[in-house]
């Protein structure tokens, strides 16, 4: 790792969060828990004018689709930024007094992967009857037409921060449905060990939203399911590397313990049983011991609790990448993965399982990989009274 001051771009979003009489205040963004790799890239702004910034399809050349939380989704050409009409009505609940999307909303956006030969756009959310959803689309003319829901999750919930799609191929892709409640030791609340539910699951379903059925999982009463793992608290940061066809999951843990999984098909990963994080009031969680937790699930490669005084802090993943022939040589063969409690972009190298703080900082939401090698970041915006959330290039200097 180069650790001269050789950098070109760098980000310097901070943070502002409005007060009850909407004077914004600014909080600096704290230092990386990690040591900063000094690499080379410049920095883009291309719009803001976004607010949540969730998902991100590429359309074309300078032409790009993203989904806002907040209910909304532009597409962003020729330097415009547009909102699409007829975006899926959305469930959102905030913070009383800020306007702040804590649960719920418009997740993931995903282009179909033969798009636009195939001219699907699939849109993940939360919707009115508070089921988490999945629609798929065609855009028309800058407007949301022949919509239809393709999977709607069996029973209500309020669980889901971080609903993700990623595709296997062309056929299949995989949905996190996350299930981030606020289980203890002392109350547990068993969801994602649950197969009647859906929440705090991985599933893979096809192109259509039907259940696949070579599936690993079966219902005795229902047949095949359309759930892939489970025991998941909130991935977040959904991969899958087709050359090795290995899907990793990012996981956004409570107060610590955010994990690196490798996907098995049919696997239990433990959450709530087992976990090497805390709640956040400071009592455990994880009722097995780390013995126990590897004969009944699969523990995770990696995982990050940032040491504290008060028991640990968690990285916060929101999304992630795994880089591989970029314009970066610093960041290829590494995972991309935003922390937004720390809002910075960190990288992850999995041969020595090293983390390294970059000088990107902000909340960012999402990032992708271009064709052409440069990487695109969604950021949330920095003020809660406006609506200054950012789509970003980062490109070699």
């Amino acid at each position: 790792m180069k650790r001269g001051r050789n950098f070109v771009g760098v980000i310097a979003l901070g943070f502002l969060l409005a007060t009850a009489c909407t004077k914004p205040t600014v909080i600096t963004v704290p230092d990386s828990p990690y040591p900063i790799s000094i690499d080379k890239f410049t920095t883009d702004t291309l719009t803001s004018g976004l607010v949540i910034p969730f998902g991100i399809g590429i359309l074309g050349k300078d032409d790009y689709l993203v989904s806002d939380r907040i209910g909304k989704i532009f597409r962003f050409k020729n330097s415009s930024l547009k909102e699409i009409i007829g975006a899926p009505e959305v469930l959102t609940f905030d913070d009383p007094g800020l306007p702040m999307i804590i649960h719920g909303g418009l997740m993931d956006l995903s282009l179909h992967p033969k798009y636009p030969e195939v001219s699907w756009v699939y849109i993940a959310y939360f919707a009115p009857d508070s089921k988490a959803k999945v629609a798929r689309f065609q855009l028309i003319d800058n407007e949301v037409r022949l919509m239809e829901v393709i999977f709607s999750s069996s029973t209500e919930g309020y669980y889901g921060n971080g609903m993700r799609i990623v595709w296997q191929n062309d056929t299949h892709f995989f949905l996190n449905i996350g299930s981030s409640d606020y289980t203890t030791l002392a109350n547990p609340i068993l969801v994602p060990q649950d197969l009647n539910e859906d929440w705090g699951k991985i599933h893979r379903l096809n192109q259509d939203g039907s259940i696949p059925s070579d599936n690993p999982i079966i219902d005795v009463k229902k047949g095949v399911s359309s759930i892939y793992s489970y025991g998941h608290r909130d991935v977040q940061g959904l991969v899958f590397d087709k050359e090795t066809q290995t899907l990793y999951g990012i996981e956004h843990g409570p107060k610590g313990g955010d994990e690196l999984n490798i996907i098995t098909p049919g696997r239990n990963y433990g959450w709530p049983i087992f976990t090497y994080g805390i709640h956040y009031d400071g009592q455990k969680i994880s009722s097995v011991s780390e013995d126990s937790a590897k004969e009944i699930s699969i523990l995770p490669e990696h995982f990050w609790t940032v040491p504290t005084n008060d028991g640990g802090q968690a990285i916060a993943p929101s999304s992630a990448i795994l880089v591989e022939k970029s314009n970066f040589p610093e960041w290829n063969g590494h995972f991309l993965i935003p922390s937004l409690a720390f809002r910075r972009l960190l990288k992850y190298n999995p041969k020595t399982e090293e983390t390294y703080g970059l000088y990107l900082e902000g909340r960012i939401r999402n990032l992708v990989q271009e064709e052409d090698g440069n990487i695109l970041l969604l950021v949330e915006r920095n003020n809660l009274n406006t609506e200054n959330g950012m789509l970003v290039r980062v490109r070699k200097p």
